[in-house]
């Protein structure tokens, strides 16, 4: 395991405004910029996946790209290639604010550079490259090609944190959320409880997000489930609480969910 390697997944609803399309969150992407810069003066190596947001599931929505090719609906490939350009220009604008605030990057595209849809993607040797350049990767969900026929689906953030955990074993992995403190005992209540130890396998209350894609809450716990399995230890937390991202990475008390394997 890499003892100063963390992952950290900035959501889609936190980066920008879900329900309007293409609408970035500029604070919180600046807030993603001063917490990269602190992680870094902390000597952690850190690589950043980011979700798609308003600028992915609203057209994929329509476009039912998540259900991959189909001939029958006319537009269907053009509204994939809207979808990658859109991808294409939030990922700059996160760039461009990270290099602003003197942070060395490099981006990976996956559907450029690799094939597979979901968890079974293959990262090429360029991702390998900017990890041995000592730039922080910045990797995002997008719609890539399957690796057998001319077939496409999604591949998501989460699904990008399991695989990148296997490739690498990072310490830690941290899924920073919006609009909750971590994974809530009750999220259809206004004064639910943030469980602050969540045992993997302990069925949960969810709910169904609007224009979602990529399996929401849901298919985030199973693939934060897999990176803990993975031997590392994974939280998720409110990403606009930037001090509690740092708390758990120096292993002091935080806000959020931390991923057991059993109560302790």
């Amino acid at each position: 395991m890499a003892s100063d390697l963390i992952i950290i997944k900035f959501g889609g609803s936190l980066i920008t405004y879900k329900s309007k399309l293409c609408t970035p969150n500029l604070d919180a992407i600046q807030k993603i910029c001063i917490l990269v810069t602190k992680l870094i003066n902390l000597g952690k190596k850190v690589i950043v996946v980011h979700g798609a947001g308003s600028y992915g599931h609203i057209k994929a929505k329509r476009w039912r790209l998540s259900e991959g090719f189909i001939p029958d609906l006319n537009g269907q490939l053009s509204g994939l290639n809207e979808v990658r350009e859109d991808m294409k220009n939030l990922n700059d604008l996160i760039i461009n604010h990270m290099r602003n605030n003197s942070i060395d990057v490099e981006t990976y595209r996956p559907h450029e550079n690799g094939k597979g849809i979901g968890i079974k993607y293959k990262f090429s040797d360029y991702f390998d490259e900017i990890i041995n350049s000592n730039k922080v990767p910045v990797v995002y969900g997008d719609v890539v090609e399957s690796d057998c026929g001319d077939n496409f689906g999604i591949l998501s953030g989460d699904d990008i944190c399991e695989i990148l955990t296997l490739n690498y074993r990072p310490k830690h992995v941290i899924f920073a959320i919006d609009g909750a403190d971590g994974i809530l005992e009750d999220p259809n209540s206004d004064n639910s409880i943030v469980i602050k130890q969540y045992i993997i396998g302990t069925k949960i209350n969810t709910i169904e997000v609007e224009n979602d894609v990529t399996g929401g809450m849901e298919l985030k716990i199973i693939r934060a489930s897999n990176c803990l399995k993975s031997g590392s230890k994974v939280s998720i937390i409110n990403g606009n609480k930037i001090d509690m991202i740092i708390n758990s990475v120096l292993g002091l008390d935080y806000l959020g969910t931390e991923l057991v394997l059993k109560k302790r």
